[in-house]
């Protein structure tokens, strides 16, 4: 189990929540293969998925009125 994944399982957000913070960018095959963390990541990929998580997390903070932890690539990958 990957980082990313215990912050999404935790969360209880699936794949697409991460997509829908990056639609143009970001797909949920590259956010899955991630996930599963049995390949290394492209560093493009790594960015993408950060962005789009700390976005998902601000969104939630704010629906919650509580302060998001903001993630680096480091807390990730």
């Amino acid at each position: 189990m990957t980082k990313l994944d215990e912050i999404l399982t935790e969360l209880g957000e699936p794949n697409h929540a991460l997509v829908e913070m990056l639609p143009a960018n970001l797909n949920h095959k590259m956010v899955q293969k991630a996930r599963l963390g049995k390949k290394p990541v492209p560093k493009h990929t790594q960015d993408l998925i950060l962005q789009a998580l700390n976005m998902l997390l601000k969104q939630k903070a704010v629906e919650e009125d509580k302060a998001a932890k903001q993630y680096k690539r480091v807390d990730l990958f």
